[in-house]
């Protein structure tokens, strides 16, 4: 007789949903990736522009150059708000993902920890009833050696 887990199925799901966690928290890291990369961009970008304002400055700037300088560096600084907060939005749903793939991996070990329990108990059983049933053919063996040298059993 082989061995069948009786929660062989919800170990099955169990496994497909942590398979689907370890995915959706990989996908949430990815774009967290995605936008710290653009938060560093647009840093870059405005750190670019500013030095490039300040020498513009330094050499002298007209009316028309100033305000295009602010209105480009205040479209920056709002980009990088913007891309801080929608960083912030990620890593909130990494860590929301995170612990959704702990939560499965947790089921799905308290499951196999199952399994193993029972795999034991019924390796044990198969073990106690081999040993009765060879304990049973001594006692035979042993029964028909009396009757055979003319003893009673």
């Amino acid at each position: 007789m082989v061995f069948k887990f009786r929660l062989n199925s919800l170990l099955k799901h169990r496994e497909f949903l942590l398979r689907e966690a370890q995915g959706a928290f990989g996908a949430a890291l990815s774009l967290k990736m995605n936008i710290e990369s653009e938060l560093e961009q647009a840093r870059r970008a405005l750190a670019r522009e500013s030095l490039q304002f300040e020498q513009e400055q330094r050499a002298g700037i007209g009316a028309g150059r100033y305000l295009y300088f602010k209105e480009r560096l205040s479209t920056l600084e709002q980009e990088l708000q913007l891309t801080h907060a929608r960083l912030e939005e990620a890593s909130t749903e990494v860590e929301r993902r995170r612990q959704a793939m702990v939560q499965c991996d947790t089921s799905v070990k308290t499951l196999e920890s199952i399994e193993a329990r029972d795999r034991e108990s019924y390796r044990l059983e198969r073990a106690r009833e081999e040993q009765k049933k060879l304990d049973h053919a001594a006692v035979q063996n042993a029964r028909r050696l009396a009757i055979d040298k003319g003893g009673n059993p």
